[in-house]
Order: C-alpha cells, then sequence, then structure tokens
C-alpha cells in the first residue's frame, strides 16, 4: 500500500473517532460527583428509614416503676436477738416496695403488661401480667377485655396505685379481705356514655396473697363481681359486689366451703379551697361474709369503712387524715380494729416525694379477768418515693 492509501486510511479512522466521541462524550467530574451525592442519599434514605422502623418498635415499650424506702419506729419496738419467729425490733430501715413495669402496645387494639414487685419481706415476684384487647368497632375503644392476673375491680382503692397514695398503706378493710389486691381472671371494662363505667368480671378467688391456696383455687365454682362507676368530675362514685365461694381447711376428713360475699360503695368529692388549693374527701364501706377459721361456722360477716381528707397547702406540701375501722366479726365484741392515720407529703420534684406519716392503731387485747387494754403500738413512718 502506498504512502497516499496509509494516509487515506487513518484520516478515515481519525473522522470515525471523532463523531462516536461528539456522540459519547466522557463523564465530567461534575456529573460523578452528583451521582456520588445521589448514592448517598440513597443510603442514608435505607438507613433513616430503618432506624424509624427500630424507634416505632422501641416506641411500643414503656417502662415504668418506683422505689419505697422507709424507716419506722413503733412505740412496742425492743430489742431482741431471737429466732423463734417471735416479733423483732419495729424500728428499722426497709424497702417497703420496688417495682417494675413494662407495657408493650403491639397495635391500637391490644396491650401486654408484665409487673414486677420486691421488697425486705419477700423475693422478686411476678405482681401482674396481662394481655387487653380492645373493641375495633368504636371510635375511642369504649370497650376492654383483659385475661390475666391483675387487680381486682372492686371499689376504689384497690386499683389505686401504691405510688399515688397520700398514707403509705391502704385501709385495714382492703388489706384482710382483698390481700395482695390481685387475683387472676378476666374482666369487661365497658364505657357507656362519658360518665357511665361498668365492670364484670370472673376470677379464681382469693387471690394471689392467700395463706392456703395462692396459686391455684380450690373450688370449681369461679368468684364473678360486678361494678357501676359515675364520674362527674367533682363527684365520683360507684357501688360494687362480689359473690363467691371459699375452702376454710380443718381437722380431720375434707375441708369446709363456705360463701365469700362483698358490697362496696365508694365515693370521692374534689373541690378547690381559695389561698390553698385542691382536695378531695373520700369515703368507701366494705360489707359481706368472709371465710372465717376462727368461728364455729366459719364464715363471718364483717363490716369495714375508712373516710379519708386530702388538702393540698402548697404546691409541694400536702397534708392527709384518715380514720378506718374493719370488723372481722359482727357478732363478737373486742376484735375490732380503728386506726387513726396522719400525714404529710413534700414533693421534692416531678419524680421525688416525702412521706412522714403517724399512725394510731386501737385493738382490745385481753388483759385478765375479763378485761381489755389498747396495747401502745403507735407508728411513725418517714419514706422517700421515687417514680420513674
Amino acid at each position: 500500500m502506498g504512502c497516499a492509501a496509509i494516509t487515506l486510511v487513518l484520516a478515515g479512522l481519525s473522522t470515525s473517532v471523532s463523531a462516536q466521541s461528539e456522540q459519547n462524550p466522557p463523564p465530567s467530574s461534575e456529573d460523578s460527583r452528583t451521582e456520588e451525592v445521589s448514592g448517598k442519599v440513597e443510603s442514608l434514605t435505607e438507613q433513616v428509614q430503618t432506624l424509624n422502623t427500630d424507634v416505632g418498635l422501641l416506641k411500643r415499650f414503656k417502662f415504668s416503676g418506683y422505689i419505697q424506702a422507709r424507716w419506722e419506729t413503733a412505740e412496742n419496738k425492743v430489742d431482741t436477738s431471737s429466732t423463734t419467729g417471735a416479733t423483732g425490733n419495729n424500728e428499722r430501715f426497709y424497702i417497703r416496695r420496688g417495682r417494675l413495669k413494662l407495657t408493650y402496645d403491639s397495635s391500637p387494639l391490644s396491650q401486654a403488661v408484665i409487673y414486677f414487685d420486691g421488697g425486705t419481706d419477700r423475693i422478686a415476684r411476678l405482681l401482674e401480667a396481662y394481655v387487653t384487647l380492645l373493641d375495633p368497632w368504636t371510635i375511642d375503644h369504649r370497650h376492654a377485655l383483659t385475661v390475666g392476673q391483675m387487680n381486682v375491680p372492686f371499689g376504689y382503692e384497690i386499683e389505686r396505685s401504691s405510688s399515688v397514695r397520700e398514707l403509705p398503706e391502704r385501709s385495714r378493710a382492703e388489706n384482710v379481705l382483698f390481700s395482695g389486691e390481685r387475683d387472676r381472671g378476666v374482666k369487661i371494662v365497658s364505657l357507656w356514655m362519658p360518665k357511665v363505667e361498668t365492670t364484670f368480671g370472673i376470677f379464681n378467688g382469693g387471690g394471689i396473697n392467700d395463706p392456703v391456696f395462692p396459686n391455684t383455687d380450690p373450688t370449681k365454682r369461679k368468684d364473678w363481681l360486678a361494678r357501676a362507676r359515675v364520674i362527674l368530675g367533682t363527684v365520683d362514685a360507684a357501688v360494687s359486689y362480689y359473690d363467691g365461694r371459699g375452702i376454710v381447711p380443718v381437722a380431720g376428713p375434707g375441708d369446709v366451703e363456705v360463701t365469700r360475699t362483698r358490697f362496696g360503695a365508694d365515693a370521692q368529692v374534689y373541690y378547690q379551697l381559695p389561698n390553698f388549693g385542691g382536695g378531695s374527701l373520700r369515703a368507701e364501706l366494705y360489707d359481706g361474709k368472709n371465710p372465717n377459721a376462727a368461728s364455729p361456722r366459719r364464715a363471718t360477716d364483717f363490716l369495714g369503712w375508712y373516710a379519708m381528707l386530702v388538702q393540698n397547702l402548697t404546691d409541694k406540701i400536702q397534708a392527709a387524715a384518715r380514720y378506718d375501722t374493719f370488723d372481722p366479726n359482727v357478732d363478737v365484741d373486742h376484735d375490732q380494729f380503728e386506726r387513726v392515720g396522719l400525714g404529710l407529703n413534700y414533693f421534692y420534684d416531678g419524680y421525688t416525694r416525702i412521706t412522714v406519716s403517724y399512725d394510731i392503731p386501737k385493738t382490745d387485747v385481753a388483759a385478765g379477768g375479763g378485761t381489755f387494754r389498747d396495747p401502745k403500738d403507735n407508728l411513725w413512718t418517714v419514706q422517700f418515693q421515687h417514680k420513674f
């Protein structure tokens, strides 16, 4: 091939390459940066979406709880080294309650709760564990079905948390009739209108603190209860009824099955005083028949009630006074319990409250010769509570 031909071929290739370059120009540095930034944005978007999903799941969990640390001193305090079960020194520091609660809202229509409790007089235990289903046919879910271990929905005092009470302990009647406040069963709560609520429940009976049957139900018949509450705001009131059977162990073959009934009525009045603040007046009545191993009939008629006044004095100081009484057998004298409780609460911050209370119980103890005396057992309590 001659030089002229070679020159023509090279010229043709050059023209072809130039044409292709014009059609597909090489990417500029600006286009490369744009693609790089776009890739990073897409990666961050995926990470944010994953993070939102994880946060959404975590938001369904809610941890809460409280600690109650106490110091007590009683008039009947003594020094003792007894290991035979006799009452020891009644001046002490101790942990009354240490509780942790986990609530899981799996969806707008269901919820699960697990609640643990511990203290000086008990190891950690399961206090509550239940599942709640909300109705899907009302906008604000006015009907709820709860199954598991929960507070017995009787009256006012039982379901009110120990973390918000103005005095350290509940009334004597409640402590005897509903020891532990909880049982295993099912309940349906319905808000029929904004100011009327009803509750119906079926439970094992006896409760989780039953001294003989804490974990089982010895009767095939279940206990049932019903409550109706009117919520007016400044005045709330309710009536409750409980019906069931209980077993009283006795010597010899077989145990005795007895009736366990309770009627309750409660009311709360809320008010405002000028120059002071809000206050409330509460009262609750317990009446019925309860198993009683000390009675020849193995069941006795009881009567108990309390009245309580709470008054805010400043934004941080609150005073409380209560009178409560319980008679486990209305047909027998000298078995009644009476108590006056006085308390002062100081709200240190939004999480911590300091309570100082003084209890003046009155009981009759046989003193010989048909006489009775009231033992010196008044009790001072100082409690530091922190909620979280």
